[in-house]
């Protein structure tokens, strides 16, 4: 089976190369080239190629052009991918990143933050402008807006469901403040003020009650009650030298105990749910780099991959045998590196989200702190 999924995929990826550049939005800023837009290789990174086709009725058009910001996955759909993007909106695929679509209004333009599909029901999908929050109970077809941030020095920066009934939905904003709703969304309570623009919020699906909150500058907070308390992992953090400024995360797939983190020291993980932690050593030194992209092999947690960003050169790098050794390669575009996921059953696939930087090093930050 695995098979043929892989043979599906590697054709489909050619007929993309050979289609996808009808039309190109692509951009480019001081120091960077390339596309933006999304690359999938069906080798672990040895090889990529563009998936970019976005067919409309006006034609076949490319995201080429689109800053992606985040990629959010269904949980009960492999093929299903959400790409929030800086500049274009909400878009989505149906089919691996084969095709793409882009959301009607009120999210086909400007920047998207945060995404959530429901945990049992994949057609109730919630996202955010930083504004609104909306959602659609038909699988994006039409959206309704179920909050919305008065306070202009106030934006919604993430969603999260809680992964156990009764599926609690959380909003994330920048001033710290952790709301949650009951109700699908049609009411809301403050539960917890953080003090510092909250990043993510992240419910293990392994372990009921166990939830994280991600800040921006202040690390991160663990709740094993569904987030009645929260107990700061800081201490832990900044035992490294920029331990506590967040870059990316990533919960183990199969141990609810291990959590990566990803900071501008490196990366680190825990193996208890944040009391302890342990560094990799990465081939460049500590706080040398900008780690904008990491992920893990579900099925083997020795394949680690990430990409570094050093001024405005950025390197993919991957481990075969738990970080021991890492093996260095170039990428396909010299824009900003910002998503990388491994497929959650051909293993060998992984997918790379691009995104022109709004200026030069000096900005670099607001890839991740926006």
């Amino acid at each position: 089976m695995r098979k043929n999924i892989f043979f599906l995929v590697v054709i489909s990826f050619a007929i993309l190369t050979m289609g996808a550049g009808c039309l190109s939005l692509s951009n480019s800023s001081a120091g960077t080239t390339g596309p933006a837009g999304m690359f999938a290789s069906t080798d672990r990174g040895e090889t990529w190629q563009q998936i970019t086709t976005w067919p409309t009725v006006e034609g076949v058009k490319s995201i080429a052009g689109v800053n992606v910001y985040r990629v959010f996955e269904d949980p009960q759909d492999i093929k299903t991918m959400y790409l929030a993007s800086r500049n274009a909106g909400l878009f989505y695929t149906y089919d691996e990143g084969r095709t793409w679509q882009q959301e009607d209004s009120p999210l086909n333009a400007g920047f998207v933050y945060s995404v959530a599909v429901h945990p049992q029901n994949k057609c109730i999908v919630y996202a955010t402008n930083g504004r609104q929050v909306f959602r659609t109970d038909d699988c994006s077809r039409t959206w309704v807006e179920m909050y919305r941030e008065s306070r202009s020095s106030v934006s919604i920066n993430s969603l999260g469901f809680n992964q156990f009934s009764p599926y609690q939905i959380y909003v994330g904003q920048s001033n710290g403040d952790l709301l949650r709703s009951y109700d699908s969304g049609n009411s809301w309570s403050v539960v917890h003020r953080f003090g510092n623009r909250v990043m993510y919020i992240v419910s293990s699906p392994l372990r009921e009650n166990l939830s994280y909150v991600i800040t921006a500058k202040k690390g991160l907070f663990r709740s094993e009650d569904g987030g009645s308390t929260w107990v700061s992992l800081k201490d832990g953090l900044s035992k490294f030298s920029g331990g506590s400024e967040y870059r990316r995360h990533l919960l183990h797939p199969t141990d609810p105990d291990s959590f990566y983190w990803i900071s501008t020291y490196g990366i680190l993980r825990t193996q208890d749910r944040g009391e302890t932690w342990e560094s990799y050593s990465l081939i460049h030194p500590p706080g040398s780099a900008d780690i904008y992209a990491f992920a893990v092999d579900p099925t083997d947690d020795n394949k680690m991959y990430y990409t570094a960003t050093i001024g405005v050169r950025s390197t993919f790098y991957k481990s075969l045998d738990g970080g021991k050794n890492w093996i260095t390669k170039k990428l396909p575009s010299g824009q900003y590196p910002i998503v990388l996921r491994v497929h959650p059953e051909n293993t060998n696939i992984l997918y790379l989200g691009f995104t022109v930087p709004p200026q030069a090093k000096k900005t670099a930050p607001k890839l991740y702190n926006n």
